[in-house]
């Protein structure tokens, strides 16, 4: 299966440096006011998710991202807890009339904590808009806002039940890859 996917990578990208369609590497910084990762309500950093994808401008882009994170605590009781977060997200947007124009965006995550109190898995879906700005013709920044929802998930750390939505803000850095 892995050289399956490995050999369709290859020609995927093989086909797109032959038709110009620039790949692209990047991060977003996922800020937001609601329900944060930790279960908390409120405003702040979500998460940082480097991507890679394809950008077609005048028509959209499809990118994967993977963030990661870790943290480590010790209550007043003494007790220590070590968290490690993970998210995969998938992210899809389509232009609303050409290159540097306004763009819909659709996004889901699937996040997960795994923790010596217990682990945790959720998802996230969220839809919005975006646009651009170019800083070089290789190089752009990426700013997003979406409406996101929690799916409800058990949260050991917390030792409560987690479930609503946010206001999600993505800002970023994007490179075009030839």
């Amino acid at each position: 299966m892995k050289k399956l996917l490995c050999i369709l990578a290859l020609l995927l990208s093989a086909s797109a440096f032959a038709q110009n369609m620039p790949i692209v590497v990047g991060g977003v910084a996922e800020t937001g006011y609601g329900i944060l990762n930790d279960g908390t309500d409120g405003a702040g950093l979500n998460r940082m998710t480097p991507f890679i994808g394809a950008w077609i401008n005048g028509i959209g882009y499809c990118r994967l991202g993977y963030g990661l994170y870790d943290y480590s605590r010790t209550d007043s009781e003494g007790d220590h807890v070590s968290v490690e977060s993970r998210a995969f997200s998938a992210t899809l947007g389509a232009s609303l009339g050409g290159s540097g124009k306004p763009y819909l965006v659709g996004s889901f995550t699937r996040a997960k904590q795994l923790s010596n109190v217990g682990d945790v898995t959720w998802y996230e879906w969220g839809v919005g808009g975006g646009a651009t700005f170019q800083l070089i013709s290789t190089a752009a920044i990426v700013t997003e806002l979406e409406y996101r929802w929690i799916r409800s998930h058990y949260d050991p750390v917390k030792e409560l039940r987690v479930s609503g939505t946010r206001l999600q803000f993505n800002v970023g850095f994007v490179v075009y890859v030839y």
